[in-house]
């Protein structure tokens, strides 16, 4: 490797990152009315199957505790997720989404893998990132 090769690398990482959630901020709030953040969310309770601590949540995703807590208020008031205490400590609480939110969840994904898709095509950056090819 040469002097600077990880220092590219990394630049270019960085790079299609905020080209990908740039473009994920936009495409859902415009079409599903979520931030990107909100969708990392859901991601994380989809793949837990049920139930998950607030507290276990905060720690899956790149996002702090507050942020979390935040999002995850607005999504129980606008239905897509649920809460309950939880039984092993009385200060947290457990969440998971709801039909509604499930539903959101996969109509947003469709939508993200097509953001993907595009910005694969477009972007040298985000190609070699996600470890695809340019369709021809």
């Amino acid at each position: 490797m040469t002097e600077t090769a990880l220092t590219d690398r990394w630049v270019s990482v960085a790079r299609a990152c905020a080209q990908i959630n740039q473009a994920a901020e936009r495409v859902l709030a415009e079409h599903h009315g979520l931030c990107a953040s909100a969708f990392e969310i859901m991601d994380v309770m989809m793949r837990a199957d049920g139930w998950i601590r607030a507290g276990e949540l905060s720690s899956r995703v790149s996002r702090s505790q507050p942020q979390v807590s935040r999002l995850l208020a607005q999504m129980i008031d606008a239905g897509y997720v649920e809460r309950r205490p939880c039984s092993t400590d009385r200060r947290g609480f457990d969440a998971q989404l709801t039909p509604a939110g499930r539903e959101l969840f996969a109509r947003s994904s469709a939508t993200m893998e097509s953001v993907l898709r595009d910005m694969t095509e477009s972007s040298e950056d985000v190609r070699n990132v996600m470890g695809a090819s340019a369709r021809t």
